[in-house]
């Protein structure tokens, strides 16, 4: 468990992030499964920096999505040996490494149809309190427009 501790800390050092960019660049940690990401390099990272919580996760910066590692050796590692800073010191130390955003994104369709929003199949996959509040904010700013037309 040291061992995993002292790798977490020397990953973010220069010597560190020097061996992490040959292991990104060769893809060791694997490639994202989203197919708009089309095989991306993923980097390590924990969810936590305390030891036994979770597994290692990896991330992809193209789609900022999080998932678990295919090879099950590195599914079996601890995710405080990562650490939860690595990826994105990672990025921000090499800026040249960040990909661009996937430009296409999946919409689901049935016989050609796409499916509206407001179906059954779309109710757990709704923007959370983010959507609602941007909506809520933008109804509560016209609200107080109208309160002060009317005195």
């Amino acid at each position: 468990m040291l061992y995993g501790l002292i790798h977490a800390r020397y990953i973010v050092t220069n010597r560190g992030m020097h061996a992490m960019y040959e292991k990104y660049r060769s893809a060791s940690f694997g490639r994202c499964p989203h197919v708009f990401c089309q095989g991306q390099p993923v980097l390590p990272v924990g969810l936590s920096d305390l030891p036994r919580n979770y597994t290692v996760n990896v991330f992809c910066p193209r789609c900022h999505g999080l998932f678990f590692p295919k090879s099950t050796r590195q599914a079996n590692i601890d995710g405080a040996y990562f650490g939860t800073t690595f990826p994105h010191l990672y990025l921000m130390t090499h800026p040249d490494m960040i990909p661009a955003k996937p430009t296409q994104h999946y919409v689901p369709r049935v016989y050609g149809f796409k499916i509206h929003q407001s179906s059954l199949y779309f109710r757990n996959h709704e923007e959370g309190p983010e959507h609602r509040s941007e909506s809520g904010g933008r109804h509560s700013r016209k609200s107080k427009n109208r309160q002060g037309g009317r005195k």
